[in-house]
């Protein structure tokens, strides 16, 4: 039976405690703040009404086995109530697998730059009258615990470094993940948060070996204007997560990456090495299409394949209609496509134009 039992709860008792100037401002902003926000409520009265409550719910919590460590892991409602209506629950293995293909993509203007500018809001409501670095501080511990420790996420620290004489403070943001393709799409993801935030991104080390990455921070102007400037926020969004994404460390990785990057520039054509190499490839083409599709939509099918390489331009699909790029035009490919589309086809041409009957 604990002692508290025979005590009074009447708050007469005084404890002097010994506290640093910052904490006590802290907490006296913090009272004034949230007593402006709910004025009836009996936790912010008073400075002393605060500690009482936190001290006298702290102590509960410690009865019951809580401990520090627990409350640090403990995601507050605000930021899970935001995180869940971007967020699912998800398979890492098969995630990690369909994330590669991602790997040096930019963060688009769609989904991925609406959420980012959520965040941005978010933390401009929560702490637009703190100090700048002192916010970046508090949005960074509540995101924290949203995903560390998990099994994405070894670890994860923010630096802030004091500004001293320079204009602009500085701090650096480690990183440790657990797979490679999700810890690099989340490197992408803090690079394009920083830019959001008006930090500039000046150094991105990376070590897919370890999974590890750390990105130098600087403050820009950005950092301290209050209005959106979305364009603005955009830019530098671009800017560090070209970081991460830079044809410097592209050309390090697999082909394939470089590959995605090139296959929508119209200017740039498939040239296949030998007519072996293209029997080869069409032969794979045929097959699914004979498998999956139907014979009605081949000859429209094998266009399109064409069109993807860029061999022609369709003018129309449904009357098989299309114009032979101008770099096939004396190129031995010429001469693969027309050969092959003969055997399915006859070919009439006029003006250029190309049909299949």
């Amino acid at each position: 039976m604990s002692q508290k039992k025979f005590l009074s709860d009447k708050k007469t008792a005084q404890q002097t405690i010994s506290i640093s100037p910052a904490l006590k401002e802290w907490i006296k902003r913090y009272v004034n703040v949230n007593h402006k926000k709910e004025p009836n409520d009996e936790r912010f009265k008073s400075v002393s009404s605060f500690i009482t409550y936190i001290l006298d719910n702290i102590m509960k919590l410690f009865k019951e086995g809580k401990t520090i460590e627990d409350f640090k892991r403990v995601e507050d409602q605000e930021y899970k109530d935001f995180f869940d209506k971007f967020t699912f629950k998800a398979t890492i293995p098969l995630y990690e697998m369909v994330s590669e293909s991602n790997r040096y993509i930019p963060i688009s203007f769609d989904f991925g730059t609406r959420f980012l500018l959520a965040v941005y809001r978010l933390y401009r409501g929560m702490y637009l009258k703190q100090k700048v670095t002192e916010g970046w501080q508090l949005l960074f511990e509540r995101f924290k615990n949203r995903v560390y420790p998990s099994n994405a996420c070894k670890e994860l620290r923010l630096d802030i470094f004091p500004k001293e004489n320079k204009k602009y403070g500085t701090g650096s943001l480690e990183f440790i993940g657990k797979q490679r393709n999700i810890h690099f799409e989340n490197c992408k993801f803090f690079a394009g948060i920083c830019g959001l935030l008006g930090v500039k991104v000046t150094d991105f080390h990376y070590s897919s070996k370890d999974f590890y990455c750390r990105l130098d921070l600087i403050e820009t102007p950005l950092a301290f204007r209050e209005e959106l400037m979305k364009k603005e926020r955009i830019k530098l969004l671009h800017e560090n997560v070209n970081f991460i994404i830079n044809y410097n460390r592209l050309l390090n990785d697999k082909d394939k990456f470089l590959w995605i990057n090139i296959a929508e520039d119209s200017d740039l054509f498939v040239c296949f090495k030998s007519k072996n190499a293209f029997n080869k490839w069409i032969k794979i083409i045929e097959n699914d299409l004979h498998k999956f599709g139907t014979e009605e939509d081949f000859l429209n099918k094998i266009l399109q394949f064409f069109n993807k390489i860029h061999w022609i331009s369709i003018e129309n699909i449904k009357d098989l209609s299309f114009r032979i790029e101008q770099c096939l035009k004396n190129n031995e490919q010429k001469d693969y496509l027309i050969e092959y589309l003969s055997q399915y086809s006859e070919i009439s041409q006029s003006d250029g134009i190309y049909r299949l009957k």
